[in-house]
C-alpha cells in the first residue's frame, strides 16, 4: 500500500472545506501535517520522508520553493495540490487547479521529470527575474492577489509599468553574450512564470536549459504590445525582445537590483545561475516522451 506525507500550506487561497473532500479521495495510508511556520517545511520533509512513498504539497509556488532542496535529497515523487496565486510549476505540468482533478491526478501515478537550477545559491524551478518584474511583485496587493488570483499579477504590472526604469546589465553565458540596456531579464527554468507568462514556447521542464529572455529599454506602449508574446513566449524576429537557450549564465547590472525567484524575494545582482543535474519527479497528466 502506498504512503503519502501530504503537507497543506494554511495560508493558501482555498479553505479548509473546499480542500476536504478531495483529499479524502488519495489513495493509500496519507498522514497530514499542517505546519504552523512556513520555515519548518524543509525540515519536515528531511525528517518524514524516509518514512512514506510520495511526498504531496498543497499550496502554491511559493511552497514548492521553500521544499526544493529538501525534495532534491529525499529523492521522493511529488504530487502537487495548487492553491497558490499564480501556480506556475502546476501550468507547466498541466496539472489542474481543481483539486478533485489534482487528486485523480496522484491517484493515477503518472510521472514528469523537471529540473531545478540554482541562482546565487537559491533553488528555483520556474524563473528568477530581475526589473520590472520584482516591482510587479511589490506593487501587487494582498487582498487582490486572494480575490482576483493570477489576475492581480497584471494590475501589478500596470502599477509597475509608472515606475519603470531601464537598467544596464552584462549577460554572460555558454552560448550568447548582450551588453545594454533593459527593464527586464528573466531566466527560466521551467515554462511559465509570473502568473501564466512563459518563457519561451520552445521550453521544457527537463532538458538541462535555461532560457534567457531580455526586455530591452522601450515605451510604455510598447511594452505593452508585447502582451500576447509574453502569454505565448514566441519572441522570434523582435528587436527589443532578445532570448536564447543555455545551460549556466552569469549577470552583471549597473547598479544592484532585488532578484525574485518562483515570486519570492531571494537573492540580488550580481547573478550566477546553473541548472542542477538532478532532476524531481511530479504526478502529472501523462505527456509522450516525458512520463515514467
Amino acid at each position: 500500500m502506498t504512503t503519502s506525507l501530504l503537507i497543506i500550506n494554511t495560508g493558501s487561497r482555498y479553505g479548509d472545506s473546499a480542500l476536504s473532500e478531495p483529499l479524502q479521495s488519495l489513495r493509500g495510508a496519507v498522514e497530514t501535517v499542517c505546519p504552523d511556520n512556513p520555515e519548518s517545511l524543509p525540515d519536515l520533509i528531511r525528517e518524514r520522508a524516509a518514512e512514506v512513498d510520495q511526498i504531496i504539497l498543497c499550496g502554491g509556488d511559493g511552497t514548492i520553493n521553500l521544499a526544493l532542496d529538501a525534495l532534491l535529497e529525499v529523492n521522493r515523487p511529488v504530487g502537487l495540490i495548487p492553491t497558490g496565486t499564480a501556480n506556475d510549476l502546476a501550468r507547466s505540468l498541466e496539472i489542474p487547479t481543481d483539486p478533485e482533478q489534482a487528486v485523480e491526478i496522484i491517484n493515477a501515478g503518472h510521472q514528469r521529470r523537471s529540473n531545478v537550477s540554482r541562482v546565487n545559491g537559491v533553488s528555483f524551478i520556474n524563473a528568477f527575474g530581475m526589473g520590472i518584474g520584482p516591482q510587479t511583485t511589490r506593487e501587487m496587493d494582498d487582498t487582490e492577489k486572494s480575490k482576483f488570483g493570477a489576475l492581480a499579477y497584471l494590475l501589478g504590472l500596470i502599477r509597475a509599468q509608472k515606475a519603470q526604469t531601464k537598467f544596464k546589465a552584462t549577460i554572460s553565458s555558454d552560448t550568447e553574450n548582450h551588453v545594454g540596456s533593459f527593464l527586464q531579464i528573466t531566466v527560466g527554468n521551467g515554462i511559465h512564470y509570473g502568473g501564466g507568462m512563459t518563457i519561451s514556447d520552445k521550453a521544457e521542464l527537463a532538458d538541462g536549459r535555461l532560457d534567457v529572455l531580455l526586455v530591452k529599454a522601450q515605451s510604455r506602449w510598447k511594452l505593452l504590445s508585447h502582451a500576447l508574446r509574453f502569454k505565448f513566449g514566441a519572441f522570434k524576429h523582435e528587436e527589443t525582445l532578445v532570448h536564447w537557450r543555455c545551460s549556466q549564465v552569469e549577470i552583471e547590472t549597473d547598479r544592484v537590483l532585488d532578484i525574485t525567484a518562483d515570486g519570492e524575494f531571494l537573492t540580488q545582482t550580481p547573478a550566477q545561475c546553473k541548472v542542477l543535474p538532478d532532476t524531481l519527479n511530479f504526478f502529472a497528466p501523462q505527456v509522450a516522451g516525458n512520463d515514467r
